[in-house]
């Protein structure tokens, strides 16, 4: 089977090359020429556009920014659903909105083209190791050939159900995820303002119930390390934030301290923090409050 892989950012490229690197068949495309030279040097072949990508693949994965992205490259003049042969089948990894989403599903299933979304769940770091998890919407019946693919790069599928509902989870996830980030902020500044010893605190909170998977593997090796190197840009935190804010919104459900930590990121975007990894929420909390950075 040939896999095509559009979107070799820092998630993408980690899990093509775990394709790669598993001897897979693989071929990559991406808008910058040089992530797709390091793939090619590990093995991979390179298309020169979307088109000729999905010409010779059986399955073709996309793993872009957002929403915007993902219609311009799937659905757009020349995309993915133009020269995907009819049996084959379209995987959006990205995280996008349930309108998004939908609208994919239809346009694709009423080409021929079977699709399915499973955005990427867990870290770069896990991605780096091949350790990802995926919310997999999709037929069932697809599964026997789309989940030997997700093992390849990563260890734990969770199948929500049809199409869209990968990313309806992902939303859900990311949202508590995010809202994690100035949890986590908030405990550590004022930690600092009551003059404990922060390592000390840091172990007792990663050790009780009040331990997230954000503060006990991230914080340590970003932040509170002093590397603020995007895992997880801060943009993007505030792009997938959005996304559940709109999703309760047009549910008509209230989400208030999402919708609170949704205001937060966008004033550390306005501070400077762009480009910065989604845990410098902490930075930018210490400094609103007149406080030094915390690290251990």
């Amino acid at each position: 089977m040939q896999i095509g892989f559009i979107g070799l950012g820092r998630m993408g490229l980690s899990l093509a090359r775990s394709l790669v690197t598993k001897k897979q068949n693989v071929i990559v495309f991406d808008i910058h020429a040089a992530a797709s030279a390091q793939l090619k040097a590990e093995g991979a072949q390179v298309a020169q556009d979307v088109a000729s990508l999905c010409q010779k693949s059986d399955l073709v994965f996309t793993m872009l920014p957002g929403p915007t992205q993902v219609k311009e490259v799937a659905l757009g003049d020349d995309g993915i659903i133009s020269h995907l042969k009819p049996g084959a089948i379209y995987i959006d990894m990205s995280t996008i909105d349930v309108d998004t989403v939908d609208l994919l599903n239809k346009e694709f299933t009423a080409a021929g083209i079977a699709f399915g979304d499973a955005p990427v769940g867990r870290l770069a770091m896990h991605a780096d190791r091949g350790e990802s998890l995926f919310m997999l919407g999709i037929d069932e019946q697809h599964l026997p050939t789309v989940e030997p693919v997700l093992y390849q790069m990563g260890t734990t599928i969770h199948h929500c159900g049809c199409a869209g509902s990968g990313t309806r989870t992902k939303i859900i996830n990311n949202m508590m995820v995010l809202s994690y980030c100035q949890i986590n902020s908030e405990a550590l500044v004022l930690a600092k303002a009551l003059g404990l010893d922060v390592r000390k605190t840091f172990d007792v909170l990663t050790n009780t119930t009040a331990s997230n998977g954000q503060l006990k593997e991230k914080w340590p090796k970003k932040v509170l390390a002093g590397d603020l190197t995007p895992g997880f840009d801060l943009a993007l935190g505030y792009k997938d934030i959005s996304l559940a804010s709109s999703a309760g919104a047009s549910t008509q459900v209230a989400l208030p301290v999402c919708d609170t930590t949704k205001n937060i990121f966008r004033m550390a975007l306005a501070a400077g923090k762009a480009g910065q990894d989604t845990s410098c929420l902490t930075d930018f909390w210490a400094e609103a409050n007149g406080m030094e950075k915390i690290r251990l």
